[in-house]
């Protein structure tokens, strides 16, 4: 009888133990990041040939959350269809507590426009960090991505 109200009290305890691990996890998952934490200049990392172009994501005079290229790396194709203070990009929306939609321009992408294709690439993004976002496909896990945005400047 001892056995099993010991192995009773054991259960018990498990499953205490694991619902406030679960709420604590809970709680950090769905505590809403600002969208206005994205505002600021931010250097591309993780795609060669964007590497070390500088955005600057702010908000327009409708709230609406965009980004112009600030700076130019020295990759030839950037060179070649990407000016200074183009917008790269086009929205950042919401989509849930801790990640957000953002819709970038493709490089040359007035060419793909010309074709009909599409233009822009679709990233589901999240914080890492205070000063990194990962951006991912929409299929996949926005933190485990090497495709960054790095924090230059904040607002």
């Amino acid at each position: 009888m001892n056995l099993s109200k010991l192995t009773i009290t054991k259960f018990i305890l498990v499953g205490i133990i694991s619902s406030l691990i679960m709420s604590c996890e809970f709680e950090t998952q769905t505590k809403k990041t600002p969208i206005d934490d994205l505002i600021g200049i931010w250097e591309l990392d993780g795609r060669e040939m964007f590497n070390g172009i500088h955005i600057e994501i702010s908000k327009d005079t409708d709230n609406d959350i965009t980004g112009r290229i600030i700076k130019l790396n020295d990759n030839k194709y950037v060179k070649m269809f990407v000016e200074q203070n183009d917008i790269w990009i086009i929205e950042i929306t919401r989509i849930s507590n801790s990640k957000f939609k953002l819709i970038e321009k493709k490089i040359g992408s007035a060419l793909f426009e010309i074709y009909d294709q599409k233009a822009t690439q679709i990233y589901i993004i999240q914080f890492i960090d205070k000063n990194t976002i990962a951006l991912s496909d929409e299929n996949s896990e926005p933190k485990l991505s090497t495709i960054q945005y790095k924090r230059i400047i904040s607002n």
